[in-house]
């Protein structure tokens, strides 16, 4: 017999799924700004995609989640779009992670000077992920890292990054964020271009839905879950306030730079008088950083496999060694995050790559998400009788906000995400935008071209040449 899991677990997962200090630097750059920022993630979008994806997850609890529920909905065109989109974006996602890796080494090491240097973290990401890549074809590697990984390099710096933060802010007191107030709480609705920064703080909720998971596995789940998302939730927008609040205090926005984790903790070390420390906060993060790359390398490929294995793409990536590893799809993840990497050789500054980086990543994810509320008010109306152990609170009324709610908040996301921070160079401009725009176009019709052509014989087949 299962044992159910308490709320207070569900929370516990739930933000070990998408909690992470890597974002902090998005919201501090904003400064006040992120109140505002936060709150609206919370509403548009985390709250939401949590509500219709324990619905979604509770009906159809199949493992493939979102693509599972687009097939129902919508057939299996719409569902290997989603798969294909879940895929290609975190090529992108991990090329920012193993930057905030990257960035981390020359702190571990002394030399600060080259968390700027663009060759340097060009070929540290290319070393490092494809060093990873190629651990990963043994399929037991690295769960102890993954555990530990996360306990040393993500909950510890985390608490710390707190601790520090408020006790530097009373210490110098407000130096950097000025007043707040209307003018410096609300964004000006007339400058869209900062506006972007919003799909930034959108990225730290991202992939929230995956959680759901576990929605039948708690007591009580119609009246304990949504308890679970609205305190998980609350939970992260204040950590992340108070975490970039204090940065933002600590730093001034033009000098925040939104690859290196470490930077606050430098500035709260040196006050302390223990620079040292930097060292040995870098380290953990790196580890941390490393046990996330670690765990994320074969997540995507292994839901694409069954993609493969259903004949909708040619037999070359039904692929597996003996360890039921999917070469094909990590090998080319791998090629493929090299490629995305030097972007950074192309591109002078990091923070500017980084930034056309997050904003691709977003766009991706998001259409995934739009995918997601259609198909919830598909099968809410088209299949009422599955049951559904967690349903969006309040009825078809009640669906209706939420979705609503959801849409407009990822599509919004989108579309601050396409137009050009303020914080990229002018001269950036129509180069970044011509990422977004072909960047998006190419990855979402590649997909639907190969549905085009897909043959029956691609299905995969059993030794007694049966299809399965």
């Amino acid at each position: 017999m299962n044992k159910k899991i308490t709320l207070f677990q569900l929370i516990a997962i739930s933000i070990a799924f998408y909690g992470s200090i890597r974002n902090i630097p998005t919201v501090a750059s904003v400064g006040w700004y992120g109140i505002f920022y936060m709150l609206a993630a919370a509403i548009f979008f985390a709250i939401p995609i949590s509500l219709v994806a324990a619905e979604l997850a509770t009906g159809w609890p199949e493992e493939g989640g979102p693509q599972v529920w687009v097939k129902e909905a919508l057939g299996e065109k719409w569902a290997f779009v989603t798969a294909w989109l879940l895929w290609v974006q975190m090529f992108f996602g991990m090329v920012m992670v193993s930057t905030a890796f990257a960035s981390m080494i020359p702190y571990v090491i002394s030399k600060p000077e080259l968390a700027n240097n663009n060759v340097f973290i060009v070929v540290t990401v290319i070393i490092t992920y494809w060093f990873i890549t190629l651990l990963n074809f043994k399929a037991q590697f690295g769960k102890w890292i993954s555990t530990w990984g996360a306990v040393i390099g993500i909950y510890i710096p985390a608490i710390l990054l707190i601790v520090l933060g408020l006790w530097y802010s009373f210490k110098i007191g407000n130096v950097n964020l000025g007043p707040l107030n209307w003018e410096t709480a609300i964004p000006n609705l007339d400058s869209l271009d900062k506006l972007s920064f919003f799909a930034g703080v959108i990225f730290i909720f991202a992939g929230l839905e995956i959680a759901s998971v576990h929605a039948n596995d708690i007591d009580n789940p119609k009246r304990n879950y949504p308890i679970a998302v609205f305190i998980t939730i609350f939970l992260m927008v204040i950590f992340n306030l108070i975490a970039s609040l204090t940065e933002a205090n600590a730093i001034p926005s033009n000098q925040i730079d939104l690859a290196i984790i470490t930077q606050p903790f430098e500035i709260y070390f040196n006050a302390l008088g223990i620079p040292w420390a930097t060292n040995v906060i870098a380290l953990m993060i790196a580890l941390g950083v490393f046990a996330q790359l670690n765990a994320w390398v074969l997540g995507p490929s292994k839901a694409m496999i069954k993609v493969a294995d259903a004949g909708l793409l040619p037999p070359i990536f039904q692929k597996r060694n003996k360890d039921d590893i999917p070469v094909t799809f990590i090998l080319i993840q791998a090629a493929v995050i090299t490629l995305v990497t030097l972007l950074y050789i192309v591109v002078p500054a990091i923070n500017t790559g980084f930034i056309i980086i997050l904003m691709l990543t977003t766009v991706l994810y998001c259409i995934v998400y739009i995918f997601i509320l259609i198909a919830e008010v598909i099968l809410r109306y088209k299949k009422p009788d599955v049951v559904r152990s967690v349903p969006v609170p309040g009825g078809k009324p009640g669906m209706w906000i939420t979705v609503t709610l959801g849409m407009i908040g990822v599509i919004l996301t989108i579309i601050v995400s396409i137009i050009p921070s303020s914080d990229i160079p002018e001269n950036l401009h129509s180069a970044s935008l011509f990422i977004q725009i072909i960047g998006v176009l190419l990855l979402f019709i590649a997909p639907l071209i190969i549905y085009k052509f897909k043959k029956e014989s691609w299905k995969k087949q059993t030794k007694q040449g049966v299809d399965e």
